[in-house]
């Protein structure tokens, strides 16, 4: 891709921040591991903002671009990075996990963006996992028939889905049947005390179960040694969380403030 056409991808994923604040945005990255091997499975990609402060509360950030009309700018810029500062070619066997909106992917230009990156970025084709983010403002949009339409665009491009903080709702199981994920994401509240509870531990053991369907199932906010013992013994097939690994930049593969550089 030339120049001109890596702007035109930018000029799709800028215009809510100048080129000061654009250059101090940077994501950090926190392993997910594969329980029964112990090698790292992927990265999730977690955005950090000039402000350090706003960084303890990223989701009003992200509300308040919802209020102003710029939050699909402010997705796509994220999705964009995340990709654009990922070592694809010396971490060549995990996937990198990208939290989205549906609001996002439903958006005039997002195919287009997609494809656009894709010519940019095609060592990330077939490595990249979209995680379905859950805001009460889109509890609607789960309804909409073109929400599918999009999820099967993104799966013929060789991206991967997964459904972020299952069981946390009643309609976690109608999800997952009506949206055929490739992985589910247990929400944390079933890795807390995991060793003590009976009712979490039977939850966790039926949700396992759509491995038999193709669904990898990751147990999210794994802190405790003995909770992740447990999740062993129920042979949960990938966990995530601080016990495991803090978020951070990859050190020592790539150079991040070049990764950021922009055209001028």
């Amino acid at each position: 891709m030339n120049n001109d056409s890596k702007g035109g991808v930018l000029s799709m994923v800028v215009k809510p921040m100048n080129r000061q604040q654009i250059q101090s945005i940077e994501h950090v990255y926190q392993p997910i591991w594969k329980l029964d091997t112990w090698d790292v499975f992927g990265y999730e990609a977690l955005l950090r903002l000039p402000d350090t402060a706003m960084n303890h509360n990223i989701e009003s950030v992200l509300e308040q671009a919802r209020v102003d009309d710029s939050l699909y700018e402010l997705d796509t810029m994220s999705i964009f990075w995340a990709i654009q500062c990922f070592p694809f070619h010396q971490l060549k066997s995990v996937r990198l996990f990208i939290n989205v909106f549906p609001s996002t992917l439903l958006h005039d230009n997002f195919e287009s963006f997609i494809n656009q990156t894709l010519q940019r970025y095609p060592q990330a084709k077939g490595k990249i996992v979209f995680e379905l983010s859950e805001t009460r403002h889109e509890h609607h949009i789960w309804r909409f028939h073109e929400l599918k339409e999009k999820i099967s665009f993104l799966k013929e491009n060789q991206f991967q889905i997964a459904l972020n903080d299952i069981g946390k709702e009643a309609a976690t199981f109608e999800k997952i049947n009506e949206f055929s994920p490739d992985i589910i994401k247990l929400d944390r509240y079933f890795a807390r005390d995991l060793s003590t509870s009976r009712e979490k531990q039977h939850m966790v053991s039926y949700l396992i179960e759509f491995e038999k369907q193709g669904i990898l199932l990751i147990l999210e906010g794994i802190e405790e040694a003995i909770d992740l013992a447990s999740a062993k013994l129920l042979r949960v097939p990938a966990a995530q969380g601080y016990l495991l690994g803090h978020p951070e930049k990859i050190p020592n593969l790539y150079s991040w403030r070049r990764c950021l550089s922009l055209p001028e």
